[in-house]
């Protein structure tokens, strides 16, 4: 069976046109809490089960020989000698869906690689849908990243001051405040809840860098081609790019995404304070 990348493209805009049509047909029962996770501060609502199920029976109709890395469902295999592997958060930013009152973020994450042992420069096409706005983000390894089918690109931020929209995840980096202190006193610091959606407004222009502690590889794989493909860099917090690195759906990783290398060398000296 051959799959062409327009087969994988039309995949991925598939997969997030089919979870907003869920969210808009679950309305208000979508946000009915099923459980909370371990940690205690996870949680899963009517949404995310229902989104999981009805991809996970979307991706088996379309044959792909892939293994499919699910947040919320876990790990399928769809053939005997996979060559692909299917990533997808199906709610990035569940408490914002289940408190926010719609009027808080929340997105679909989704990225296919080209290897069923891939890094992170095996993503061949990823896409994320905010699902309040109806924005759109795709990108297509070597082709480019778009917004709602508009070509967009990083911002040409290179210095760290006081209007350089900086992106930190509280939520996964609260056991490194201290030194993310040191960023806080030099930059505009925000935090909007959806690490897919602070991945997508680096690659659009959105903010200029966003930095996490402990970012979930799940919504990461479709930021990290998305801000490649806009002209931008992700690197951990020694400075080195993520791009060989091993992709593994259930590993956290330090990094900082941003819109160019300069802006990189000044966050990485600041968090050093050495800057």
């Amino acid at each position: 069976m051959t799959i062409t990348t327009g087969k994988l493209n039309k995949i991925v805009m598939d997969t997030l046109f089919m979870a907003h049509k869920v969210l808009i047909s679950l309305g208000t029962r979508g946000i009915k809490r099923i459980h909370v996770t371990k940690t205690g501060y996870d949680i899963s609502t009517s949404a995310d089960i229902t989104i999981s199920k009805i991809l996970i029976d979307y991706f088996q109709t379309t044959k792909m020989p892939a293994i499919l890395y699910s947040e919320e469902s876990g790990k399928f295999c769809f053939s005997e000698n996979p060559i692909f592997v299917i990533a997808i958060d199906e709610l990035d930013g569940t408490g914002n869906y289940h408190r926010g009152k719609d009027n808080l973020p929340y997105c679909t994450a989704v990225t296919i690689f080209d290897s069923p042992a891939p890094t992170f420069s095996n993503a061949i096409a990823a896409g994320i849908i905010e699902h309040q706005s109806g924005n759109m983000w795709f990108a297509e390894r070597e082709k480019g990243c778009f917004l709602n089918k508009q070509r967009v690109f990083v911002s040409d931020t290179s210095t760290l001051d006081k209007s350089t929209l900086i992106i930190i995840d509280h939520y996964a980096s609260c056991k490194e405040i201290d030194l993310l202190n040191n960023i806080y006193t030099v930059s505009w610091v925000k935090d909007f809840g959806s690490a897919a959606l602070h991945l997508a407004g680096i690659c659009s222009g959105m903010f200029d860098a966003y930095i996490s502690s402990t970012q979930k590889a799940h919504e990461l794989s479709a930021g990290f081609l998305m801000i490649i493909e806009a002209g931008g860099c992700i690197t951990n917090f020694s400075g080195i790019s993520i791009s060989d690195l091993t992709y593994n759906f259930d590993q956290t990783y330090d990094i900082i995404a941003s819109a160019t290398p300069r802006l990189t060398e000044s966050i990485i000296l600041k968090l050093k304070n050495k800057g």
